[in-house]
């Protein structure tokens, strides 16, 4: 699904990090965090009170509890904690100002090498080498020799690389392009290209190379974004789904489980969608519907308006079943996951970032 000679191009320092933060709030504020005056930090617990709680907590125990290793992912080692459980991690993580923590017991890290060796096949590609990664993690915590707290993701299904093709089919078919570009007022702020041939994703282009096949701009996205599309469309490949916004609409709706948030979005284009695959179509009515359904039955005291609309909803539910639904493929929504997980992982440094980037 990734091609071997993948190019990732088009991109500088400043655009590859404003679209990496779409994804993970506060890298910037990391970024240009000082250095450690020490290449061996240290974290007790009283250096840890004012600050927000950040980072990944990670702990290793013996088969007793007694801890052998135990280290902040952003603060450095700590070294008053002696003993630890599953039960404790909560606790330990508030004491220390993590957002999550892994409670890893000896071994269980060669375990996992061991089971992912005996599964991986010579021609298994990048997804499927990964698939099996995530299938042996997920036995290994159930088995009960990782902790993980909090975990938001024990619900969600782990697909089969059938199934991610069948998804990757869906969303980005072969020879086609699929494109986001956002902007700060009138100006690109970051974007991206992908382009698949032969089944395989060969081309990761930045804003550099989109405004050099688009050429100049008029400084209206709205307007501007058919330029764009355009431009890809002949120096790369037909532009199969576009993404276009300004960068605190799409924050926000990325960061959005409403239901209607992003039917409403394209509604007024405040997000523009173009071209609509059906899947996005589709999608887009039946987010509407729902936020319908919710929003009557509230009003009318339990009432639902939308008994009415029979036809129209069936009609809906009809086309969703027709059309390749890439939750109905993997087994679970990506956008509602993403949407919590970055819900869950916004802190207020991540916003005084976002509010300086604009």
């Amino acid at each position: 699904m990734i091609a071997a000679e993948l190019r990732v191009e088009g991109f500088d320092a400043r655009s590859w990090t404003n679209l990496i933060s779409l994804f993970a709030p506060g890298v910037v504020t990391r970024i240009q965090r000082e250095p450690s005056p020490s290449d061996a930090p240290e974290l007790d617990t009283k250096e840890a009170e004012d600050d927000a709680r950040s980072g990944t907590l990670v702990v290793v125990i013996s088969e007793s509890g007694r801890v052998r290793k135990a280290f902040h992912s952003q603060r450095g080692r700590i070294r008053d904690l002696a003993q630890a459980s599953a039960s404790e991690l909560p606790m330990i993580s508030e004491r220390y100002r993590a957002r999550r923590a892994l409670l890893i017991r000896e071994g269980a890290i060669e375990e996992i090498a061991e089971r992912v060796a005996v599964r991986l096949e010579r021609g298994d590609d990048y997804i499927a080498q990964w698939l099996v990664v995530a299938r042996t993690v997920r036995e290994v915590i159930d088995a009960g020799m990782i902790h993980v707290w909090p975990r938001p993701l024990a619900g969600v299904p782990i697909p089969t690389a059938g199934m991610v093709r069948r998804a990757i089919d869906t969303v980005l078919p072969d020879d086609r392009a699929l494109v986001m570009v956002i902007w700060s007022g009138s100006t690109p702020w970051t974007g991206v290209v992908l382009r698949r041939r032969r089944g395989e994703i060969d081309l990761v282009a930045g804003p550099d190379l989109i405004a050099r096949w688009s050429g100049p701009l008029g400084g209206d996205w709205r307007r501007d974004h058919r330029f764009v599309s355009e431009g890809i469309a002949r120096a790369v490949a037909p532009v199969h789904l576009g993404i276009y916004g300004e960068i605190g609409s799409l924050r926000r709706l990325l960061r959005s489980a409403e239901p209607g948030a992003w039917a409403r979005a394209v509604a007024v284009r405040e997000v523009i969608v173009s071209p609509t695959p059906p899947y996005v179509a589709v999608a887009i009515g039946a987010d509407a519907a729902r936020a319908v359904a919710q929003r009557t039955t509230t009003w009318l005291g339990g009432i639902d308006a939308l008994a009415s609309l029979a036809p129209a909803v069936t009609y809906v539910r009809g086309r969703i079943s027709e059309i390749a639904s890439v939750t109905q493929t993997l087994g679970f929504d990506p956008l509602k996951l993403l949407a919590g997980s970055l819900a869950r992982s916004s802190s207020p440094s991540s916003s005084d970032e976002e509010e300086n980037e604009r």
